[in-house]
């Protein structure tokens, strides 16, 4: 049986989330998306299809969103990624020695839930993707950063706009859903236009035609569609630095990384985390790097 290629594809956005319930704050809903915005007003239902039953109940609405994490390579993998949050308590993505929930009723609080995204982003499985957990709220903020369960880990890409959402910050109570709200659409749409641009700059590099990898300097041509049906473009990589020319076969900046890592004295390993680009040695993120170059292949179909 033949699979949709699309199927395979890196999500442009998905990202895994973590609802609170405005009047109640200890009760707390884990889901997943590639459009929060549109989640978000469901689950508050604005609008009438779609809403998890869980959030329907009485007296839980409005929910508000306060953390995210995005950057997932595949929709499953966002879902595994939910499927794991959500049964923290036996999902082999953490080691039993690590768990901080240790059965289904338990690990209810605010703490125990972002604890949960420490330990899960440290898997082997996530953590050469090069996620991101995002925060609307300054309570999440302090709690992510109290790490109260002392994960060790390494660094986590965190970011946030949460200045002035919390609730001893509003005078009126119900102008957080709207904040909230705003936060959210905010994230997607800075996140859409950064995408946008960083596609349109390489597809405009690639409009040149013929181009020389800047490591094996062997050349490639995306201009070029003869025998496109039968073979498929190179995927390609570039230096996300705007004022950096370099472009170079992703395979051949794949063993570049390696070798760099192996002349470091750092282990061994088949997917780099990073690495220096080598025309101007700023740093290049190795998932980052791969994500554009399936996406700028994709365009190029």
């Amino acid at each position: 049986m033949e699979q949709d290629v699309s199927s395979h594809r890196v999500p442009q956005f998905y990202c895994c989330y973590l609802l609170r319930s405005t009047p109640k704050k200890q009760s707390f809903y884990i889901g997943s998306t590639p459009d929060p915005v549109r989640r978000l007003r469901q689950h508050n239902g604005a609008l009438a299809n779609g809403s998890a039953y869980r959030t329907k109940r009485n007296g839980l609405r409005p929910w508000e969103m306060i953390a995210c994490v995005y950057g997932f390579t595949s929709n499953i993998a966002a879902l595994r990624f939910e499927h794991a949050w959500q049964h923290s308590y036996h999902t082999h993505f953490i080691h039993d020695n690590e768990r901080i929930v240790k059965n289904k009723t338990g690990g209810r609080s605010l703490h125990h839930k972002l604890g949960n995204v420490r330990l899960l982003m440290k898997a082997p499985f996530f953590q050469h993707m090069d996620l991101v957990v995002h925060f609307f709220d300054k309570d999440a903020v302090n709690v992510w950063e109290q790490n109260r369960f002392r994960v060790d880990s390494d660094p986590v890409t965190a970011k946030s706009t949460s200045e002035g959402n919390s609730d001893t910050d509003l005078t009126d109570p119900d102008e957080l859903p709207l904040l909230n709200f705003t936060k959210v659409e905010k994230l997607l749409l800075d996140v859409r236009i950064e995408h946008h641009k960083n596609i349109s700059i390489q597809q405009k590099i690639l409009a040149n035609g013929a181009l020389t990898c800047g490591v094996c300097h062997g050349g490639f041509n995306y201009t070029d569609d003869q025998d496109a049906e039968e073979k498929l473009k190179p995927l390609v990589a570039f230096c996300p630095q705007e004022q950096c020319p370099f472009v170079s076969h992703l395979k051949c900046l794949h063993k570049v990384f390696l070798d760099d890592e192996y002349l470091d004295g750092k282990c061994e390993r088949l997917i780099p985390k990073s690495g220096s680009c080598p025309l101007c040695e700023s740093i290049m993120s190795w998932p980052t790097t791969v994500k554009y170059a399936t996406w700028i292949r994709d365009c190029s179909t």
